[in-house]
């Protein structure tokens, strides 16, 4: 595969920076050039582990791998991260000892700058053939060869400059630059070691997890979770989750969903593979719940609103408000509406005829604030002059082009049944719709015991 050479190359063209600028920095002396040689080192070892599972992850997995080999990965990077870590103690302690004795030792010769006009050159080669590798063919791990491409070209300047200094007899400057480096060293190598341990622990950042929480919170079909289970191997996770969905739901509404909440869950946190267990919901639906998922199951339905039932006789009669978009032909429309009244009456048992009201489904509104505080105190008084009402506690008005909207929180009087509030409540709309011609209320309310 094209990112496979790459990788292969790069880690062959970076190994060669390891003995020339390592064998360099031994006949000179120059702790700056050991330093960035550890430091190239570092990316023999990530570019290897890297090489490792780009070859691993096309395998497939096996009766003793069922997840992959994804974790030969974490072994090689947490390994090769502990012993860096070591390298880089042993190349502090002697920069420490070089400048409390002040004797560095340092003997500046051509053969160091070759070394490090090479591995500049070798940087500048990965880092043009892991960038043309990516043109066209997307891969993690080629990119993130590449940002190490990047770094190790970043830390040949520093060497650069510290070994130059010496050759100017400010020898202390190829110490700093080891320390310089031995920074990054250590930070590069125990990122490597945390992320790693992470891995092979089976932990997986909290972000994830609660980005994957959320996607399966949001879906609107899902009543339930729970078993929610993640690990890390190599570069994917894996996902299992137990959800609980409503009886009603057919095996192919059931495996839509579970197809719906896989892509959603790997297009929010990437390469991953996501196992859904279904499990029904224990509550019978009711016959109202039957209602709402049969007519919302039919195409061009955008919601439904306003269900009810009335005994007429020995038969039930039902009617119900369904949205359609509201551009629809009207001849549209009313296809929807017989196809509603046709599959209730096929699959819901006891309803004898329905009639289905067709209107426009409500779209995002772009309105206006309004700050009228008379009006707002007038429909104050409006609420409150109603007996079950306590207390008004916000009125809200906005407007469009062409209506005007209030939106009213108040409380009601306690042991009032919902029928009774629901009363109360359009009594207090239509009075201010009387006032105001013009106006769309929308009123919520609460109790006494709702609201402390």
């Amino acid at each position: 595969m094209k990112k496979t050479r790459a990788l292969t190359l790069s880690l062959a063209a970076i190994a060669s920076v390891v003995v020339v600028e390592g064998a360099a920095g031994l006949l000179t002396n120059s702790l700056a050039l050991i330093s960035d040689a550890l430091h190239a080192l570092f990316d023999v070892i990530a570019t290897l582990t890297l090489l490792v599972a780009t070859r691993m992850s096309l395998k497939p997995p096996d009766e003793t791998h069922t997840y992959g080999h994804g974790k030969i990965e974490s072994i090689g990077g947490f390994l090769g991260g502990l012993l860096l870590s070591a390298l880089g103690v042993d190349i502090v302690w002697s920069a420490f000892s070089r400048l409390a004795e002040g004797e560095h030792n340092v003997t500046p010769e051509l053969v160091g700058f070759l070394a490090i006009f090479y591995t500049l050159a070798i940087d500048g080669l990965r880092i043009s053939v892991l960038h043309t590798s990516l043109k066209g063919e997307e891969s993690a791990t080629v990119k993130a060869d590449l940002f190490h491409a990047l770094s190790d070209l970043s830390s040949t300047l520093v060497a650069l400059a510290g070994y130059a200094s010496a050759s100017l007899n400010i020898f202390i400057g190829d110490t700093l630059a080891a320390l310089t480096l031995c920074v990054l060293i250590f930070y590069l190598s125990l990122k490597m070691v945390y992320r790693t341990s992470l891995d092979l622990s089976d932990a997986v950042p909290k972000s994830i997890f609660n980005r994957v929480k959320a996607s399966i919170q949001t879906h609107p079909n899902i009543k339930h979770f729970d078993n929610l289970r993640m690990r890390r191997v190599g570069d994917k996770i894996f996902v299992d989750v137990d959800i609980t969905i409503p009886q009603e739901l057919s095996v192919k509404e059931a495996d839509l969903i579970a197809s719906d909440l896989q892509k959603k869950i790997q297009d929010t946190i990437g390469k991953s593979e996501v196992s859904v267990k279904l499990k029904p919901s224990p509550q019978q639906p009711t016959l109202i719940d039957r209602i709402y998922h049969v007519a919302g199951k039919v195409d061009g339905v955008r919601g439904v609103h306003k269900v009810v039932l009335t005994d007429v006789g020995s038969a039930q009669h039902l009617t119900l408000h369904v949205e359609v978009d509201l551009n629809l032909p009207t001849d549209r429309a009313h296809e929807i509406a017989e196809e509603v009244e046709r599959r209730l009456i096929e699959e819901v048992s006891g309803i004898g005829s329905v009639t289905v009201h067709i209107e426009p489904a409500q779209e995002r509104i772009k309105a206006y604030e309004i700050d009228d505080k008379d009006m707002a105190e007038s429909i104050k008084e409006i609420v409150k002059a109603n007996r079950f009402v306590k207390k008004v506690e916000d009125v809200k008005m906005y407007g469009d082009d062409k209506r005007m909207y209030v939106d009213i929180r108040c409380v009601l009087k306690d042991n009032l049944t919902v029928e009774e509030a629901h009363a109360v409540a359009t009594e207090i709309e239509r009075k201010i719709v009387e006032k105001y011609q013009r106006l769309d209320v929308t009123l919520h309310i609460e109790t006494e015991s709702d609201s402390k």
